[in-house]
């Protein structure tokens, strides 16, 4: 049966792009990052908390990149993709019941994480196309061999000419 992998591709490239925006606002350009998110200015604890954000989500850009180009070869890096942006929305939803931040700030956010891991959940692959079919087809396996016309071992006969002496 073949399917096609076309929107869980465009899912794939849409997430590198957005991730790949945000982790460099993230990494290059804090200050708007703060401006987004209330204009509290930046201590160092904040700057460097940014740029491991951003280098994290730069790393999720490539690895949906690499998703993108060989989706069925590189299913398990989806995996990783749904696993970390659900695991974003859930810090999220800990920093909206902490009432850390406001509601109107974090629920975009929330929303693109959480589409996203279901956006990666609703067309993951699960079928193999024929051509990668073709290309891992396993050699055939080896057929059961019936036991009665292989010559019997030494123990075998010794003991049937026992059982036969008696």
């Amino acid at each position: 049966m073949k399917t096609s992998n076309r929107t869980f591709q465009i899912t794939l490239l849409l997430l590198a792009v957005a991730d790949g925006s945000l982790g460099y606002l993230f990494l290059f350009d804090p200050a708007t990052i703060s401006r987004i998110y209330g204009g509290a200015p930046l201590d160092n604890m904040h700057l460097y908390l940014s740029v491991g954000l951003g280098c994290l989500l730069i790393t999720f850009a490539i690895g949906a990149l690499f998703a993108f180009f060989r989706p069925i070869q590189n299913a398990a890096i989806a995996i990783l993709l749904i696993l970390s942006h659900f695991s974003l929305f859930i810090a999220d939803v800990v920093a909206l019941a902490r009432n850390q931040m406001v509601a109107t700030d974090l629920l975009p956010e929330m929303g693109y994480y959480l589409t996203i891991s279901l956006l990666l959940i609703r067309f993951y692959p699960s079928k193999i196309e024929s051509k990668d079919l073709e290309d891992q087809k396993d050699p055939e396996e080896p057929k059961e061999r019936d036991i009665s016309s292989l010559p019997s071992t030494s123990s075998e006969s010794s003991a049937s000419s026992s059982s036969t002496t008696e």
